[in-house]
């Protein structure tokens, strides 16, 4: 592995010299990187400068089994990760479970939005001289912190005001796929079409893209807090779980939940979906809900 990362800043520093380099300037070099540190456990592909709705998404995707296990933002080099940590942009990757956010040579750890770990840093950079010293003592640490942060995510959540960013989070990426699927014309987002154009049928006949993703994002994340408050083996929770802890008052959040684990549901939203059941598998809802109160009063 050592090889790799010189190789990796080698380049990298190579680019940086320029001053026009940008932030894509460093992503094949990146990529390469990524793809070394994670064949030792059998990463089948590593998606980067994916389609993006407005920006929305973290750059680079992980994906193990095609199953998505960690997210990294990356910043061009110089950037201050300092303020991209207090960002909007940033309130929204308390959707994502494992991310992490870069400028290529300092790497922060996320977990559910949270800061996980210490940042480690391949190199320091000097923007004057535009030159990068490389710190080789924490190659083998950051391959083995990255590979570790993968592999294990079982912390439980203790906080309600957390658990509630976590949610908002998760119900921010939904929105923001819904409009994405709703804007592209193709067969994949053909269900979704037909569930808005239903809705708009029988509910709100001016139902727009946007209130249609809010009421459906919505509904989803709020649905399975419900289902998980009302779960008593705490151990364990899925969407299929959730759908037959609706209560039974609730035949619009039944027929919802029906959807959901039906055949027909979009595999890209279920990633979403299933990391938001671990989460609330880990958490006590009931419990945090008094605490919330209490703490309210």
């Amino acid at each position: 592995m050592k090889n790799t990362f010189e190789n990796y800043l080698k380049s990298v520093a190579s680019k940086f010299s320029r001053l026009e380099t940008s932030e894509m300037g460093y992503r094949t070099d990146f990529e390469i990187l990524l793809k070394d540190i994670f064949q030792s456990i059998n990463v089948t592909r590593i998606d980067h400068d994916a389609k993006a709705f407005k920006g929305n998404k973290p750059d680079f995707i992980i994906l193990k089994f095609s199953v998505p296990i960690l997210y990294i933002e990356a910043k061009a080099i110089g950037v201050s990760l300092d303020k991209i940590e207090k960002s909007e942009q940033m309130k929204r990757y308390f959707g994502y479970t494992n991310l992490v956010l870069t400028d290529y040579l300092e790497f922060r750890f996320y977990r559910n939005g949270e800061r996980y770990e210490e940042p480690i840093k391949l190199a320091e950079f000097n923007l004057n001289s535009r030159t990068i010293t490389p710190i080789p003592a924490n190659f083998e640490h950051l391959s083995k912190s990255l590979i570790d942060f993968t592999q294990t995510q079982k912390e439980p959540i203790k906080n309600g005001l957390h658990l509630a960013k976590i949610m908002g989070g998760k119900a921010q990426r939904i929105r923001d796929n819904l409009l994405q699927f709703l804007s592209v014309d193709s067969e994949k987002n053909s269900e979704i079409k037909k569930i808005f154009k239903t809705m708009q049928k029988l509910l709100v006949h001016d139902l727009s893209n946007e209130s249609f993703a809010d009421m459906y994002s919505q509904t989803l994340v709020y649905g399975l807090f419900v289902a998980r408050y009302f779960d008593e083996t705490l151990d364990n929770f899925s969407r299929r779980e959730a759908r037959d802890l609706v209560p039974t008052s609730n035949p619009f959040l039944r027929h919802f939940f029906d959807h959901i684990v039906g055949p027909d549901f979009d595999k890209r939203l279920e990633y979403i979906v299933d990391e938001l059941c671990v989460v609330f598998s880990h958490a006590n809802v009931p419990e945090l809900m008094k605490q919330y109160f209490k703490d309210d009063l």
